[in-house]
Formats: C-alpha cells, sequence, structure tokens
C-alpha cells in the first residue's frame, strides 16, 4: 500500500514540473552546458547506458547516455596500409619460438609487427603482432615471458597466444589486460605437429585464435603505433644511406641487409631466414630499439626488457637509418621515435620488425 502512495506522489511531483518547466522561458531555462539528467557527449553512436534506481523502485529509470568517438580507420593501423575494408578487430599478439629447431616458423611473415626480444642463454623469441593478415598454420608457439607485459599494455586489450608459463609467470600476468587466448585457456585450438619434437611442435591459426577470443570476450580496437610518411615529407637530416646492420645477441646472430626488391633481408646465425612457404623474412621497416635488460621477477635467471623511459633508436626503411632516440613514458602509451632533431621519424607503410637488443650489440654496416 505504502509503496503505491510513494509512486503516486512521484507521478504527481513530475507532472508538477512538467507544467512548471513548460511556463519557464527558454532564458531562464538550463544552457546546453550546464548538468541535466540526460547528458550526451557527442552526436556519435550511443555505447552504454546506465539506470539509477530511486528507492529501490525500479520502475522509474534515470537514464544517462554516455558515447565515444568512432574512429574509422581507412587504413590498416599497424602497418599503414590503406585498404576500403579495414577490419575493426583487435590485435593478436602470438609468441613465436626463434630455436633452431623451431625454424622455419609458419606464419611469421604474415605478422603486421613483430619485437625480438633476449630470453635465456642469448637466445631469442618473437613476440608477432597480427591485425591485417591471416595465418593459416601459426607457430611454434611458445611461454610468456615478463617481457611481454608492457608489448601487451598498449594494444587496448589485444589477444594473447602463448603456451602458458611459469605459476610466478602466469600470477604476475594477471595484472595485465588482455583476452586469454593461450593454449591453457583454449588447448583445442592448439595440435602438436608430429614431424617436429617438442617444446617446438605446438601450432594453432589466427581464424581459430580470434574464434577463441570472441567467446571469451574479444578485444579492443588496436592504437596506430607509428608515425607515417605523407607525400611531401622530406627525409630527417639524420638520415644516411646504409648497407644494414648487424646483432649479436650472443647465441643468436641477425643481419639485415637492403635490397630494392625485397626490403631488409634477414640472415640468423649466417644462413637466410625463411618461413615454412619458402619466402625470405624481409620487413619494410626495421626499428633497433637499444634497450636494457633486468632479472625478471618470476624467474631470475631470465631477462626481462625494460621499455619504458627512453634510449637510442635506429629506423631502417628504403636503404636508409634515421638514428635518434625512443620515447614511452607510460605502460598504455606507445613508443614514439625520434629523430636527432627531435622531430618524430614518420615511416613508409609496411610490415615492421622490431629489435630490443643491449648496449653493445649493434653494428651499423655502411
Amino acid at each position: 500500500m505504502l509503496r503505491h502512495e510513494w509512486r503516486g506522489l512521484l507521478l504527481l511531483l513530475l507532472v508538477g514540473l512538467t507544467v512548471s518547466c513548460a511556463g519557464t522561458p527558454p532564458s531562464a531555462r538550463l544552457s546546453p552546458s550546464s548538468t541535466t539528467v540526460t547528458e550526451v557527449a557527442s552526436s556519435e553512436r550511443p555505447v552504454a547506458s546506465e539506470s539509477a534506481v530511486l528507492d529501490g523502485d525500479d520502475s522509474l529509470d534515470v537514464v544517462a547516455t554516455t558515447t565515444v568517438e568512432i574512429i574509422e580507420f581507412t587504413s590498416w593501423p599497424l602497418t599503414g596500409i590503406r585498404d576500403d575494408e579495414v577490419e575493426d578487430w583487435p590485435v593478436l599478439m602470438v609468441k613465436i619460438d626463434n630455436h633452431d629447431r623451431a625454424r622455419p616458423q609458419f606464419g611469421i611473415n604474415s605478422a603486421d609487427v613483430v619485437f625480438e626480444e633476449i630470453v635465456e642463454g642469448g637466445l631469442t623469441r618473437f613476440a608477432a603482432l597480427f591485425h591485417s593478415q591471416h595465418a593459416e598454420i601459426l607457430g611454434p608457439i611458445r611461454s610468456v615471458r615478463t617481457s611481454d607485459f608492457d608489448l601487451l599494455r598498449n594494444l587496448n586489450r589485444p589477444l594473447f597466444a602463448n603456451s602458458g608459463g611459469n605459476e610466478a609467470v602466469l600470477r604476475l600476468l594477471q595484472e595485465v589486460d588482455y583476452v586469454d587466448v593461450s593454449s591453457n585457456a583454449a588447448i583445442d585450438a592448439y595440435e602438436r605437429m608430429g614431424e617436429r619434437s617438442s617444446p617446438h611442435n605446438l601450432f594453432s591459426d589466427t581464424k581459430s585464435l580470434r574464434a577463441v577470443g570472441a567467446s571469451r570476450g574479444n578485444g579492443g580496437t588496436p592504437p596506430i603505433m607509428f608515425a607515417r610518411r605523407n607525400s611531401g615529407d622530406v627525409s630527417s637530416a639524420s638520415t644516411r644511406s646504409v648497407d644494414g646492420v648487424d646483432l649479436d645477441y650472443g647465441s643468436t646472430v641477425v643481419s639485415y641487409r637492403w635490397s630494392a626488391q625485397k626490403g631488409w633481408v634477414r640472415t640468423q646465425n649466417g644462413t637466410a631466414h625463411i618461413d615454412a612457404g619458402g619466402v625470405v623474412i624481409a620487413p619494410d621497416v626495421v626499428i633497433v630499439q637499444v634497450v636494457s635488460y633486468t632479472r625478471s621477477m618470476a624467474d631470475g635467471r631470465s631477462p626481462e626488457a625494460v621499455l619504458l623511459g627512453e634510449g637510442r633508436a635506429l629506423v631502417f626503411f628504403e636503404g636508409n637509418l634515421t638514428e635518434g632516440v625512443w620515447k614511452r613514458t607510460q605502460g598504455d602509451e606507445v613508443t614514439k621515435y625520434f629523430d636527432r632533431d627531435g622531430q618524430p621519424i614518420v615511416l613508409p607503410p609496411g610490415r615492421t620488425w622490431i629489435a630490443l637488443p643491449r648496449v653493445g650489440q649493434v653494428q651499423i654496416v655502411e
């Protein structure tokens, strides 16, 4: 009884307010900048609403509509390659083995961006970002390292595929916002290749991993990672022609040499680095981002790349080198690259490989 009486009083009050407002001159009403019950942030697509319940009666809802700006890409955000149909789906980051017994890898040439990080024993491992292309076979897929955390944090909730990790790594990984599409989360999306030895024989594909991601909540739209060149841009004063670069990680020695027909052709430990389809790895852009490494909190034997701060950067494209610095102050920011004059280094469209060596492991080849 009291509940119905309270509802009746509220309805009478609303009617009275409506009549009062109708008699108020426009100049005395709330301006568009005032705070109102319903606030629309922009004319873009509304994406969420919430209800404020009065005194436990959910029949009276006060709706606050919020909106976000919808970004419509005309080119793929990680490569800068123009396309009439750019998919608005999350980045898929995959940990790919780079041990000699893991080569040749499957699917690596379909990645938009590939990071090469140092792991135990002077070996390296890849964190490959897939967005604009598919890979029907992908791997070998290996475990997560704490170096991966800051590679994930600025990708706006990416999908992350890996073969698991030790207990401490997986516990720390829970602090990172991502969608888990690892073999621990979805073993049916993975399979072992019989002709290869374990642990270098775990594979999946981008379609299956994206399906797992969609079932687990999907992810966010990726950021634009690099400044891209406009037609009128001129080369930096710190740009010069070079043949390539050598990187000595310890047990892994990598070289890139410029080919006008192919790109920056990669060799590893003295042999051409080709994928399982026989195609040489030759990205359009190579960025050497010199970093320091600390001991991982999860495993003292494992190095952890320090990706926040600043350091030396060497950016290779179109047969040229631009020297400068990299900077990143927070985990959710993309890394920015500047030339010696402090101007952003602008890249041509294409696939990018980012090497993460220590100081003293880089040799420019003139």
